[in-house]
Formats: C-alpha cells, structure tokens, sequence
C-alpha cells in the first residue's frame, strides 16, 4: 500500500529536480533558445486576428494611456529626466554625433511644402486682438532699435551725425505716434487692427520660407552647430524650474492622451494594422518589424534569467 505514494512522490521530486536543473546554471540559455524557437514556429501558423482583435487591444490601450502618464512611477521618472537634461551629457556630445547634416536638409525639404499649413495657422491667429497688439509692439521696437543702431554709426561721420539726429527723432516721433494711433485703433477696432498687424508679420514671415537660400541658411547653422558640444542648462535655471516644467508637460500629455478623441484616434490607427496583418501569420509581422530572431533571442536572454532567479 505505500508502494505506490512512495514512488508517486519520487517521481514528482525527479520532475521538480529536472525543472529546476533546466531552469538554472549553464542550460537556461539552451532551453531559452530552444523555447524560443518553438514559439516562434507557432506563430508562423497563427493568424494575428485569431490572436487578438482592435476591441481588444484598443481597451488595453485605453487602460494603459488612462492610468500610465499620471502616475508615481511617471512621475519620478520625469523628475528624474528633467534632472538629467539640466545637468547635461555624462559624455561629450555633439549634436552631429546624433544628427548629420544630410538627415537635417531632408528634413528642411519635407517641412518646407507644409508651408500652407503654416499659412493657416497664421491666419487663425488673426482672430486674436492680443496677438495683433503683440505684433504691432515687436514691430514698432524692430524699428526704432533699428533707428538708434543708425544713429550710433553715424556719430563716427563728421558733419552726418546733426542730420541723422534730427532725422532719427523725427522718425521716432513718428512711429510713437503711429503707434498710440494703432493702440487706438485697437481701442476702436480691436479685430480689424490685430488682423492688420499680424497679416503684415505673416507676409514676412511666409516670404522668408520662400527664399531659396532659407535651406542653405539652415545647414549652415546646423554644420556651425553640429561640432558645438551639448551642455546642461543647470548654470541657467534651478532644478525647481526644470521639474516644474517637466510636471506641467506630463500634465499635458496625461490630459490629451486620454482624452476621448486621442483614443478614437488610436483606435481608428489600430484598425489598419489589423486590416494589414490580420489574416497573415504573426511572424510574417515579426519580420516585417525587423525583429530577427537573434534579436529576440538576445531579449530574451537578458530578461528570462533574472526573471527566473527571482522567482526561484
């Protein structure tokens, strides 16, 4: 009658034995590879639509954009990153290092046909009296700080200082009187003058993208800039600083990721992927991602062990 328990409970403390044995020391990485290869010849027979569905990952992604950027652990973290970004590369960086300059002019050339996008925002701020108000203030200063640079110059030319004087006052006068006139205008006609003000701006501004050298005036900037090394802001601004602007960020993108219509949005971009790779096998959408299987392998090898540790 023991016969049987004993032998029962010898054979359970092989099992547990050869389990452990293959889950630790030098075969887990043999078994890791050779589960992973069994997996991933499952998914070459398995359609990624008998896998999952849009309903379902779309309320996975709503779970995950509702709670995720709220919360403690995004908040530490963007304490943690806006800490870093004050201090500054532990190394010495440069911007070419990350970006070279060919990257840069095709980026120039795939922003610049977005011009008349760039046309309509402008124009909608034509609606903003304060906007028109702020316009008119940044020109009258672009011009009278243009007036006083002339006249500095011309105090070095005999016989030319007397007349640039006059003139500047003058001109002075002038723009402080067309000024208080616009701020009367404002005043009066708050729509009209703002629309003025911030259309003249909007012409200056849509005729410099026009300008043919406006790509090469880029690169040079950036070939100018790239071999600069990148440094901290902490010499700039306090940590108070930093992290408050990091709080107000995570703030903004708690709120708009989940919103209503930032996860119709993901939703409506989850559909296509499922339209695309649904009926195919998952591992044609592995290889299409450039996920080899060496570089899952690697994955898995650096997170199995630790993983396996800790639970035994």
């Amino acid at each position: 009658m023991t016969t049987a328990p004993a032998t029962a409970a010898r054979l359970l403390d092989a099992q547990v034995a050869w389990i452990l044995s293959e889950l630790t020391g030098e075969r887990l990485p043999e078994v890791i590879e050779r589960e992973l290869d069994a997996v991933l010849a499952t998914l070459a027979d398995v359609r990624l639509d008998a896998l999952s569905s849009p309903e379902a990952v779309g309320r996975v992604l709503e779970v995950v954009l509702r709670a995720t950027p709220a919360s403690i652990a995004v908040t530490e973290m963007s304490h943690e990153v806006a800490d870093l970004l004050r201090a500054g590369p532990a190394v010495s960086v440069r911007p070419a290092d990350v970006i070279d300059s060919e990257q840069v002019g095709a980026l120039v050339d795939a922003l610049l046909p977005l011009r008349p996008l760039l046309a309509q925002l402008l124009d909608r701020l034509t609606d903003s009296p304060a906007v028109g108000t702020l316009a008119s203030g940044f020109v009258t200063k672009i011009v009278i700080q243009a007036l006083e640079a002339n006249k500095s110059l011309t105090k070095k030319i005999p016989g030319v200082r007397s007349i640039v004087s006059a003139g500047t006052s003058a001109a002075t006068k002038m723009v402080g009187a067309a000024d208080s006139q616009m701020q009367a205008l404002f005043g009066d006609s708050a729509g009209k003058g703002a629309a003025m003000a911030v259309r003249r701006l909007n012409t200056v501004l849509l005729q410099t993208l026009d300008d043919p050298l406006l790509r090469d005036a880029v690169l040079e900037t950036w070939e100018a800039q790239g071999t600069e090394l990148l440094d901290g802001i902490s010499d700039v601004t306090g940590s108070d600083d930093v992290r408050a602007l990091a709080g107000v960020l995570q703030d903004l993108v708690a709120t708009g990721l989940a919103s209503a219509p930032a996860l119709a949005f993901l939703d409506a971009a989850v559909r296509p992927l499922f339209a695309m790779y649904g009926p195919r096998p998952i591992s044609v959408l592995l290889d299409e991602l450039a996920l080899t299987r060496e570089d899952l392998l690697a994955i898995a090898t650096a997170v199995v062990p630790p993983v396996v540790e800790a639970g035994l």
